[in-house]
């Protein structure tokens, strides 16, 4: 997951953009769509959805907090070959590409941010490839969707427990680890019964022994 923005990124998207409230559930860009606007993610987090022949979806990725996504849409100005939902409610502020281009004009600082949004996004890209990819075996896939989350500056530690910052059902988190839901389901009872994971009020819990066993210190 890429990290959040810099702090003159918030502060020009919640000066200059427009807020809009999404209730989870929203479909906040549609597959198709030629998008208009940077979207900063001021509060709650979003899913990228992508759609088979079969017009199934299934979730690509994630984005959180103080992160912006609709950028290299925005500028590129082609039809989006995905969509964009709110699975939980959000607050985001919506900056126009006529601003993005004026304020990048004028300012070294804004084209240095907007090239390092675009880098990061396309770094978490190729390690999404690698920390999903198909030579894993799913447990190993599921320990690596744990560590990115631990790593998205959104969780919170409670002793030695983390708690995840987004609550999504194996079914979810199956297909962003490209699992089914009952291989998920089987791997994360066995680490309930050990001690491992725990569920409290929708939200699960990661040990820290498990992340130290199953992948070794993340420094956090």
């Amino acid at each position: 997951m890429d990290p959040p923005v810099v702090e003159s990124v918030v502060s020009h998207a919640t000066s200059k953009g427009v807020k809009v409230s999404y209730k989870k559930g929203t479909t906040i860009l549609h597959e198709g769509e030629l998008v208009q606007n940077a979207h900063f993610l001021a509060k709650g987090w979003v899913a990228y959805y992508v759609n088979n022949l079969r017009g199934e979806s299934k979730i690509a990725c994630l984005v959180g907090p103080k992160r912006v996504f609709g950028l290299g849409e925005a500028f590129d100005m082609l039809p989006i070959n995905s969509s964009v939902k709110a699975i939980e409610d959000c607050e985001i502020y919506l900056v126009s590409k006529a601003d993005l281009i004026e304020s990048m004009a004028d300012n070294l600082e804004a084209r240095i941010a907007v090239i390092s949004i675009l880098y990061n996004r396309l770094r978490c890209v190729i390690e999404g490839a690698n920390l999903f990819s198909s030579l894993l075996s799913p447990k190993e896939r599921l320990i690596n969707f744990f560590v990115s989350m631990l790593q998205s500056y959104e969780c919170k530690k409670h002793g030695d427990w983390f708690e995840l910052p987004v609550n999504l059902s194996h079914e979810r988190i199956g297909e962003i680890i490209g699992a089914s839901r009952v291989t998920v389901s089987r791997i994360i009872s066995k680490y309930k019964i050990t001690g491992k994971l725990k569920n409290c009020k929708n939200k699960l819990y990661v040990h820290r022994e498990l992340i130290l066993e199953e992948y070794g210190e993340i420094g956090i």
